[in-house]
């Protein structure tokens, strides 16, 4: 994996998301939603952006990935910064990444070297697009706790299908 791959137009919207997820917190509070949207779109176009210009690379799939994260949990952490979710509900939120975490050192040789490159799980869409929306939610003042319950289940469900598959790679067992 090089980052030199990640000098591409869809690279450039990737790192406006990092841009727009640390500027959450500076921002008047009526603000947070436009930006937030707006970084959400950013998430969409980078990828197209690689596949019709044949720059799309592990780099830049890692990298995106990342960055979906910082763009998360800052919000996140934001919006129980502000009183509006309650700390607790970041546990449900992340529990994918949470899961996740001891499996960090075994894939970073992965991706490092290129072996197994970083693919999108239904469970992981699912999981993120449900996050989204539960954000969403949340910074229109809707009720969001169902929300977050499913975000919850369907994060413990994605790591564990990560899981599943990533061992499967370290036993040269791919499935």
């Amino acid at each position: 994996m090089r980052l030199s791959d990640l000098a591409t137009a869809a690279g450039a919207f990737t790192l406006s998301r990092i841009a727009l997820a640390a500027s959450v917190p500076l921002l008047p509070r009526e603000l947070w939603l436009p930006v937030y949207l707006l970084a959400l779109a950013t998430d969409v176009v980078d990828g197209v952006v690689a596949r019709r210009m044949g720059t799309a690379s592990p780099a830049g799939a890692t990298f995106d990935a990342w960055a979906d994260k910082i763009l998360a949990v800052n919000v996140g952490w934001t919006l129980v910064n502000a009183g509006v979710v309650p700390a607790p509900w970041l546990l449900a939120w992340y529990s994918r990444e949470i899961l996740q975490v001891p499996m960090v050192l075994a894939l970073a040789h992965r991706w490092r070297t290129g072996v197994g490159r970083p693919e999108t799980r239904l469970l992981g869409r699912a999981t993120t697009i449900t996050l989204a929306v539960t954000t969403v939610a949340a910074l229109m003042g809707y009720a969001s706790f169902p929300l977050t319950v499913l975000v919850g289940c369907l994060g413990a469900a994605a790591a564990t299908d990560y899981a599943r598959l990533h061992f499967a790679y370290l036993r040269f067992e791919v499935p």
